[in-house]
């Protein structure tokens, strides 16, 4: 019984593909301290930068949000600066303009890790496109410790932790499972960002 379930998991790669998509989960990053530089996806690359060969690739952070809207870049920048230097939970919201002008919203949430002498090392995140819900453009702040919202961010930093990790194994099942638990709470955080009622 276990293989038959491990067997049919292999078969879900595109459906997953398929549900993150639909889920509003458009890319993912990664951001090393050492050089201070940011990763994209090819999703992000593309709505962040406006650029698919940059993916994969170590870019600045100015060139990895090219595409950030001008009027959020500013404080967008201040508040990952600020995270650059304390760690912690990163949450923010701002609009991306694309090149033939189409703006989107965007959920960014994810986490800077410090290490046991409390320097900030690196970071992973998400890319969630909210451009459908009733958000607001200005929540830059930590949300705190007892809201529903925050407990989600800690187990999606936790699990991107934990994708970090297995990447390191090599093992495919195991990063399906986890990119399955990180599909949900993205679900689950887009649905309280966009309010009462429009959830689950």
């Amino acid at each position: 019984m276990p293989s038959e379930t491990i067997d049919r998991s292999r078969s879900r790669p595109v459906d997953l593909t398929a549900a993150l998509s639909a889920s509003g989960v458009v890319g993912t990053w990664a951001w090393s301290a050492q050089p201070d530089r940011c990763i994209l996806d090819a999703g992000a690359a593309d709505v962040l930068a406006g650029d698919h060969a940059i993916a994969g690739l170590p870019v600045p952070f100015e060139r990895a949000k090219a595409r950030v809207h001008p009027d959020d870049l500013p404080k967008l920048s201040r508040h990952f600066k600020r995270l650059r230097r304390s760690g912690g939970l990163f949450v923010a919201e701002y609009r991306t303009v694309s090149t033939a002008g189409r703006v989107r919203r965007i959920l960014d949430r994810g986490r800077l890790v410090r290490n046991e002498s409390g320097t900030v090392l690196h970071g992973h995140g998400i890319i969630i496109d909210v451009t459908e819900g009733d958000l607001d453009l200005g929540a830059f702040a930590e949300i705190e410790r007892k809201d529903p919202s925050a407990i989600l961010d800690t187990a999606a930093a936790h699990a991107l932790a934990c994708r970090e990790t297995i990447d390191q194994l090599d093992n495919s099942e195991l990063r399906l499972l986890v990119d399955v638990l990180l599909l949900s709470l993205g679900q689950q955080i887009a649905a309280l960002s966009r309010g009462p009622g429009r959830g689950h």
